[in-house]
C-alpha cells in the first residue's frame, strides 16, 4: 500500500453532496440546489441561516465552504469553529473534518491524537449515516496501518478497514484487498485481496481497478486474464493512475493480450512519465531510441489530446 493511495483514506469531505441523504426534501436542500449550480455564494446565505438556528447539517456543510473558500474566503479558522459546533451536536462528517484537519495540520497545529480522537467519535456517532462512519472507520484504519500518534498496530487496521469496507468504502476495501494480498494484519489470501480489489473497482476507485489489473496480470487470486488485466488498467489509466498508464504502456509495446503498438505505449509512457513515475521515465529513453520521429510526435499528439479538459454534458 503506498502513502499516496493511503492519503486518500483521510481526505477531508469535499463535497457537501456528502451531507444531503437521498430522500430528505427540507429548506435545507435549498443549499444544495444552490451549491450544485455553482451558486456558492447563494448556498453559503442558506446554510448561514440554518447554521444560526442551531442546524449541526448547516453548520457542517458551512464549515466545508470556509475551509475550501466556496462562496466564501477561505479562512480555516471559521471552518474549524463551524466544524466544532456541528461536531458537538453529533455530526459525524464535521467530526471526521476536524479530524483531517489536525491530521494534516491545516488551520491549527498537527496533532495525531486529536485527529485520532476526532475520526473515534465520528466512527461512534450514533444515528450517523453509515457512509459516514466508514469514512470515519477507513481514517483510523490509515492511522493504524502507519501508526500515526499511536503505535503501529496492523490487525487493528485490519479491523476498522473491514468495518468500513463493510459499509462500502471503496478505499477500505482496496487497503483491505493490500493487506489480504501481502498478509499484512491478516492472512495472506489472494482470493480475498482481489474480491476486495473488485469491490473498489467496481465503485471507480482508481487504485482499486489497478491493483485488480495486476491480479489478473499475474493470476494471483483469480485465472490470469491479460483481457481483464487491459481492461482494468484502461479505466485507472482514464483516471490520471500513473501506474496503471505505465501498466498500458508495457502491454502495447509488448502485445501482451492485445496487438503491439509503439506509438500507444510511448503515448502512455509519456502521461505516466509526467507524473512522476520512474519505470515509464526509463521507458520513454528506451523507445527514444527505436521510434521515428514521425511516430513520437504522433505519440505526442496523442497524450496532448488525452489531457485536454472533457466537455461538459
Amino acid at each position: 500500500m503506498n502513502r499516496n493511495s493511503c492519503r486518500r483514506a483521510v481526505l477531508s469531505v469535499l463535497l457537501l453532496a456528502l451531507l444531503w441523504e437521498p430522500g430528505r426534501a427540507d429548506s435545507f436542500s435549498d443549499s444544495r440546489v444552490a451549491y450544485e449550480a455553482g451558486r456558492y455564494e447563494d448556498a453559503v446565505k442558506l446554510l448561514q441561516a440554518g447554521a444560526d438556528q442551531g442546524d449541526a447539517r448547516a453548520q457542517g456543510a458551512l464549515g466545508i465552504m470556509y475551509e475550501h473558500g466556496r462562496g466564501v474566503p477561505q479562512d480555516y479558522q471559521k471552518a474549524i469553529a463551524w466544524y466544532l459546533k456541528a461536531a458537538a451536536l453529533g455530526d459525524a462528517s464535521a467530526q471526521t473534518n476536524l479530524g483531517y484537519l489536525y491530521y494534516s495540520g491545516q488551520g491549527v497545529a498537527q496533532d495525531y491524537a486529536q485527529a485520532f480522537a476526532w475520526y473515534s467519535k465520528a466512527a461512534q456517532a450514533k444515528g450517523a449515516p453509515a457512509r459516514r462512519q466508514a469514512l470515519a472507520m477507513s481514517n483510523l484504519g490509515h492511522m493504524y496501518f502507519w501508526g500515526r500518534g499511536i503505535p503501529k498496530d496492523q490487525k487493528q487496521a485490519a479491523e476498522f478497514y473491514l468495518k468500513a469496507a463493510e459499509l462500502g468504502n471503496p478505499v477500505a476495501q482496496n487497503n483491505l484487498g493490500y493487506l489480504y494480498e501481502h498478509g499484512l494484519g491478516v492472512k495472506r489470501d489472494g482470493v480475498q485481496a482481489a474480491q476486495w480489489y473488485a469491490k473498489a473497482a467496481e465503485q471507480d476507485f482508481h487504485f482499486g481497478e489497478r491493483n485488480l489489473g495486476l491480479m489478473y496480470e499475474a493470476g494471483r487470486g483469480v485465472a490470469r486474464s491479460y483481457e481483464k488485466a487491459f481492461h482494468w488498467f484502461s479505466r485507472a489509466a482514464l483516471k490520471g493512475n500513473h501506474s496503471a498508464q505505465y501498466k498500458l504502456g508495457r502491454m502495447y509495446e509488448r502485445g501482451t493480450g492485445i496487438p503491439i503498438d509503439m506509438v500507444e505505449a510511448y503515448k502512455w509512457f509519456l502521461l505516466s512519465s509526467q507524473g512522476g513515475h520512474r519505470p515509464a521515465q526509463d521507458s520513454l529513453k528506451r523507445l527514444d531510441t527505436v521510434l521515428t520521429a514521425a511516430q513520437i510526435d504522433e505519440a505526442k499528439k496523442r497524450a496532448a489530446s488525452f489531457l485536454l479538459p472533457s466537455p461538459k454534458p
